[in-house]
């Protein structure tokens, strides 16, 4: 049997403010049927960036996240901003932004995307490689940020990963696609 796509027939922006985006969707079904009430969010597309340092340790970033209340353990992350040329500028704007480590395009690794909630929001988050990282920048947090960097060796981080203490998606795939992509430097 062949999946096919709903049809969009119609598009309304119910947003509630900047920070969450919204649209009330009108579809046709492949059977005809109408959907007059769907709502998505179309957040904008994330690269999230594991970087690794020279000795082998993995950087990872700290801070308070509204939507869950609580302050999490992740891979330094940003969105897509209009001043950014592509999803690789993204990256590489956000790992200094948030942890002080400038790298050029080439130590950059783009390995994979995926989504998190793809019935209800349209965000990709881009899964990126970093490699031979140093800390040869400053921090330059957006106003609303206050982050921690932290350095981990890899037994420690998939340590934090059993036992719950790092429990965000993103970070789990992104560490977990890249151990399997690339075994040279995680075995």
């Amino acid at each position: 049997m062949k999946i096919n796509k709903w049809k969009l027939l119609s598009v309304k922006d119910v947003s509630p403010g900047k920070w969450f985006p919204i649209e009330e969707r009108v579809y046709q079904l492949p059977n005809g049927k109408i959907v007059d009430d769907f709502t998505v969010t179309t957040l904008s597309d994330v690269a999230m960036i594991v970087p690794i340092t020279k000795d082998n340790k993995v950087v990872l970033v700290n801070q308070y996240k509204p939507g869950v209340d609580d302050v999490m353990i992740q891979f330094p992350a940003g969105r897509i901003e209009p001043e950014h040329k592509n999803m690789d500028e993204t990256a590489k704007h956000e790992l200094e932004e948030e942890t002080g480590i400038m790298v050029q395009i080439n130590q950059l690794s783009q390995y994979a995307k995926f989504t998190g909630f793809s019935t209800k929001a349209s965000e990709i988050v881009y899964a990126y490689l970093a490699t031979e990282c140093e800390f040869n920048s400053i921090q330059n947090f957006d106003p609303t940020e206050d982050i921690e960097v932290m350095t981990l060796s890899f037994d420690e981080l998939d340590e934090l990963i059993e036992n719950n203490t790092i429990c965000c998606s993103q970070t789990i795939s992104c560490w977990e696609l890249a151990k399997k992509k690339f075994p040279n430097i995680f075995n």
